[in-house]
């Protein structure tokens, strides 16, 4: 080998390995939760920093909920107001990977 192609070698071993590391792995991806409001009150939805209000019938986006826990509940202290049923689901209608659609009353 030449002088130059010994330098040439390792230059493009180098770039060959720059495609491993580009590349984010599947589990990196976003993973997003809606959260669908089929109550009559409106319910707090609390995620790290912020809270939401998440009006009847309305439908809020979370972010990724393995680095901030997810906390729901309801926005006045009645009795009428209360989480009867949760349910976890990939319906036709959701907009992201995983719904929970919240019921009550």
């Amino acid at each position: 080998m030449n002088s130059i192609t010994k330098p040439l070698i390792y230059l493009l071993l180098l770039s060959a390995s720059f495609p491993l590391f580009a590349a984010p792995p599947k589990d990196a991806a976003k993973v997003e939760l809606e959260i669908k409001n089929k109550t009559s009150f409106p319910l707090q939805v609390f995620q790290g920093q912020w809270r939401r209000v998440v009006l009847p019938g309305d439908r809020l986006q979370t972010q990724d909920y393995k680095n901030a826990t997810i906390t729901i509940s309801t926005s006045t202290s009645t009795p009428d107001a209360a989480i009867r049923f949760v349910t976890l689901s990939n319906a036709k209608g959701c907009k992201a990977q995983t719904c929970m659609l919240i019921t009550g009353n």
